[in-house]
């Protein structure tokens, strides 16, 4: 796993649109959603509460990798970081997102999109 870079959390902290996620299922077709459900989980990954995945569950139940993609504050920088999911549907970590999930929405489960790589624009970091 890779650590996310201090200035991409910052950046991460700042941003004011939801985030994109993305997953592929098994036979190489994208599945891309807007998720404003997103948030960071420790120095390595994201946290990904669903409520409402249809494609998006069934491809990381699949084992798929995926991207979380966003955008600065100011629209001028954006951040890509691909990683392989964890889907909790009870336990621990589900408990622990549990709570600042919107009480009027399901809680059906949490994502974690562990991050292994890190890119700026092209740039990886």
């Amino acid at each position: 796993m890779a650590q996310i870079p201090e200035d991409v959390t910052s950046a991460w902290q700042q941003k004011n649109t939801p985030a994109v996620l993305s997953t592929v299922d098994d036979e190489g077709i994208p599945n891309v959603i807007y998720s404003a459900f997103i948030s960071l989980y420790g120095e390595d990954a994201f946290a990904i509460t669903d409520h409402f995945f249809n494609k998006t569950r069934d491809n990381i139940l699949r084992g798929c990798k995926g991207a979380v993609l966003f955008l600065s504050e100011d629209g001028k920088s954006s951040y890509q970081l691909k990683g392989t999911f964890e889907y909790h549907e009870d336990g621990e970590i589900y408990e622990q997102i549990r709570d600042s999930m919107p009480p009027q929405l399901p809680s059906r489960a949490v994502a974690i999109l562990r991050v292994e790589d890190v890119y700026s624009g092209g740039k990886r970091l």
